[in-house]
């Protein structure tokens, strides 16, 4: 009996020693990390210049879209000008037929004017051969306004277009500055995040050292129930790209997504073809409650309106959120949130 108690309490013993040991080696770990405020304030830069990154993106594709409109308006005024051109020399041709065909034939008009059977005869006759030439002159001359016209405008425009393409390449190159200083500030925040829970873990296994390993699930992530076909659709699209990166201007799986990329292009595949803008796909789709938000909604975010992702319901949604992160499934920033539109 005597021998069982002291192995009891030589167990015990041991016991509390490595739990001793295991405290005082994780506060050691503990105290060489950086402090929770430390790693908050590094978050809190990020996340800051982060949006400020989102807002440059919204900006830049904005100017995008501008600088599209102004080339297609360019492309067809340059085919009218073409038109219009090829109107004028046909014009032209003809009214130099015409005069030719009226110096050879001076003596069939006069004869047909002499041939007239009354005055009022003789002036009818002579109207529709004035009429006949102005008609050609008149042809020939709005032809050729026309055509100047249209090579006015298009110069107009090309000198628009080159103006917002040097915008669209200011944009680039701030995104640029931008994106040096989100990756400087993710650097720190990553290193010291991964300090602190690094210490935390350690304290976490010296004080559950004989509790065993937890299993992880790695399966896939299921895309939740759609309200019709269309919905599940854009939803599995949206969740066979987790894990694509980030890439501002980017619109496929190969290139990577922006936000308003990665939305425009899953509700692509239900037909439904929206802006490469966050502020444009808000602007141009029928808005809804936040009551009211069913899986696939988009929902917008900031003032002005920098970001969107896609609802999923349960209070998450799946968004392609910022340079150096991938496409995931997040709780709603309802902080930040300003509205929700449905596509379809």
């Amino acid at each position: 009996m005597t021998g069982r108690r002291t192995h009891l309490v030589a167990r015990l013993s041991i016991a509390v020693l490595l739990a001793t040991s295991a405290t005082v080696g994780a506060a050691t770990l503990s105290s060489a990390a950086p402090s929770r405020e430390e790693v908050e304030r590094a978050k809190a830069r990020l996340d800051s210049l982060n949006q400020e990154l989102s807002l440059m993106v919204e900006q830049y594709n904005q100017a995008q879209l501008r600088l599209q409109e102004v080339q297609a308006r360019l492309a067809d005024v340059r085919a009218e000008a073409q038109t219009a051109q090829a109107t004028a020399d046909r014009a032209t041709t003809r009214l130099n037929s015409s005069a030719a065909r009226a110096y050879q034939g001076v003596g069939s008009q006069i004869a047909l004017l002499f041939d007239s059977a009354s005055m009022a005869d003789f002036s009818d006759r002579l109207e529709f051969i004035g009429s006949m030439a102005q008609a050609d002159s008149d042809l020939a001359l709005d032809a050729e306004l026309a055509r100047q016209d249209a090579r006015w405008t298009a110069a107009e425009l090309a000198a628009t277009a080159e103006e917002r393409r040097g915008i669209v390449d200011d944009l680039a190159a701030k995104q640029d500055q931008i994106e040096e200083r989100v990756a400087e500030a993710r650097d720190l925040f990553e290193t010291l995040d991964r300090q602190y829970h690094d210490a935390l873990q350690a304290q976490a296994a010296a004080e559950a050292a004989a509790t065993g390993s937890t299993e992880v699930d790695t399966s896939p992530i299921p895309p939740p129930p759609a309200p019709n076909p269309n919905v599940a659709t854009v939803l599995q699209a949206a969740y066979s790209v987790i894990g694509t990166p980030y890439q501002y201007g980017g619109t496929s799986p190969e290139t990577g997504f922006d936000c308003s990329g990665f939305t425009m292009w899953a509700w692509a595949h239900a037909g439904v073809y929206l802006p490469h803008s966050s502020a444009s796909q808000y602007a141009s789709l029928p808005h809804v409650a936040q009551s009211d938000l069913q899986a696939g909604d988009l929902l917008f975010f900031y003032s002005p309106i920098s970001h969107v992702g896609m609802y999923v319901g349960g209070g998450q949604m799946i968004h392609s959120p910022q340079t150096g992160s991938v496409v995931s499934v997040v709780s709603v920033y309802w902080d930040s949130f300003v509205g929700a539109a449905r596509p379809g």
